[in-house]
């Protein structure tokens, strides 16, 4: 139905109710709903409107408490969310001072092992060095020694096929003449 449709049906709803007869309401008409009225206004302003009152500033007064507790939640939410963020910051820069401090740790304990290494490595040579010139000592020992044998042996084997019994009698008064001028 458009709006044109609307004003034409309530034209002809007013035109008909003009041509019916119209009566002046009677005073009871008037006086008695309206007295009704009037005690169903005054029961409710009077017995209704406390307890709803009352209900609603109580609720109100939840309403507001409410609120107001949620508000001192959420500021000490915001409060642990922050001091877990600064904690968590804190973290983070503990965990690079860890990384920092464990890698300086390794490459001082690397380079304390490169240092004790190369030590110990000095020390093996020195050692080697040193047993390596015993080693040539000793040889060198052994091997005057086995000289000394062989030139006794040989000197022996010549003393005995060249010496002869005037040799020997020359050597041992020698010997004796040699002693007896030391005294």
């Amino acid at each position: 139905m458009t709006l044109v449709d609307l004003l034409v049906t309530a034209q002809a709803f007013a035109s008909e109710a003009a041509g019916a007869e119209h009566h002046p309401p009677s005073i009871s008409d008037i006086w008695f709903p309206l007295a009704n009225f009037l005690i169903y206004a005054f029961i409710i302003v009077k017995f209704a409107f406390p307890p709803i009152r009352d209900y609603l500033k109580s609720r109100r007064a939840d309403v507001v408490t409410a609120l107001e507790q949620s508000s001192a939640k959420k500021r000490a939410a915001e409060a642990l969310v922050s001091e877990y963020r600064a904690k968590l910051s804190a973290v983070d820069k503990e965990i690079q001072s860890i990384h920092a401090s464990l890698r300086d740790e390794g490459e001082r304990e690397k380079a304390k092992l490169v240092s004790d290494g190369q030590a110990t490595a000095t020390k093996i040579r020195q050692d080697a060095d040193f047993l390596a010139d015993q080693e040539v000592k000793m040889a060198r020992q052994q091997l005057r020694e086995e000289m000394a044998a062989e030139a006794e042996a040989a000197a022996r084997q010549l003393v005995t096929r060249n010496l002869t019994g005037a040799d020997q009698n020359r050597l041992v008064d020698d010997f004796i003449q040699t002693i007896g001028s030391n005294r």
